[in-house]
């Protein structure tokens, strides 16, 4: 029995040794963003690196947001991610919808349709880039909207038509019996049940396009900025990086991001599970 309890807690012990190595090899690069983003120029690259600022400064936002326009292109990227989640939920929910109930295209449509995600982005690129040139629409926010809802909308069809599948039809049969039309219907008793897969999947499109760089570098020119797109350019100079405004502006960009996912969480993780779940 005293060996079996050994075995045990020597068990424990190597699980929590784990876990506490896993937890720092997570927390670490989130930790040398937080103090760099506060380390005053000369001790970016110092040797031994310096573990905590020796001076705390805000010299590397005003750097990041102000001289090399991230403020601006944070707002492209905002617009670009808001106007990317909208259009997407607006399309993929009710063909989500339709697939789930109605079997609109058989049995294998929405697996077709998330196939359109499996092909890299490199891919229609050219093929956009002339289409946008001839169009007259290149560097523009419609542009940049409409690509990445190509590569957001598959996602929302998949796991919301899953989701809708394990709705029981017997409360929209109710619905419609007490005289309810379809729209009535699917606002009122539908959309409501479905928030956690909502939340989710608009979470995942918001980060989707938020993070996006390929279509912000290639379809982009002076007149659209994400921000994906700027980092590589913040330089001391013309060819050293300024690793404080990277540092600053890309912990601007991910505060937001991890708010948003720690007050959401309990929906991501219901709506993630229970909606992708397929027989």
């Amino acid at each position: 029995m005293d060996q079996a309890n050994k075995k045990r807690n020597w068990g424990d012990i190597l699980a929590h040794v784990v876990v506490v190595v896993l937890l720092i090899w997570t927390i670490f690069p989130l930790y040398w963003l937080i103090i760099t983003a506060f380390k005053p120029l000369e001790e970016f690259m110092t040797y031994p690196p310096t573990f905590w600022p020796t001076k705390w400064t805000l010299d590397n936002f005003y750097e990041g947001l102000i001289r090399q326009n991230g403020l601006p292109a944070l707002w492209d990227s905002l617009v670009i991610s808001i106007g990317t989640l909208v259009i997407s939920l607006a399309v993929g929910v009710p063909a989500a919808y339709s697939i789930a109930r109605y079997k609109t295209g058989g049995p294998s449509l929405a697996f077709t349709i998330l196939s359109f995600r499996f092909m890299p982005p490199i891919v229609p690129t050219v093929a956009l880039f002339l289409i946008a040139t001839s169009l007259g629409i290149l560097d523009t926010y419609a542009l940049l909207i409409l690509v990445n809802c190509m590569a957001v909308v598959p996602f929302v069809v998949w796991i919301m038509a899953g989701f809708f599948e394990e709705i029981p039809y017997s409360i929209e049969e109710a619905a419609q019996l007490d005289g309810a039309s379809w729209l009535r219907m699917f606002w009122d008793q539908v959309l409501p049940l479905s928030a956690p897969g909502l939340v989710a999947v608009g979470l995942f499109a918001f980060i989707f396009t938020w993070n996006e760089l390929l279509f912000a570098t290639i379809l982009t020119g002076r007149n659209v900025t994400p921000f994906t797109k700027i980092v590589p350019g913040i330089n001391i100079g013309h060819v050293e990086p300024h690793w404080g405004a990277i540092a600053a502006l890309g912990l601007i960009v991910i505060i937001p991001i991890i708010i948003g996912s720690w007050y959401l969480q309990k929906y991501i993780v219901r709506g993630m599970s229970y909606g992708a779940i397929r027989e």
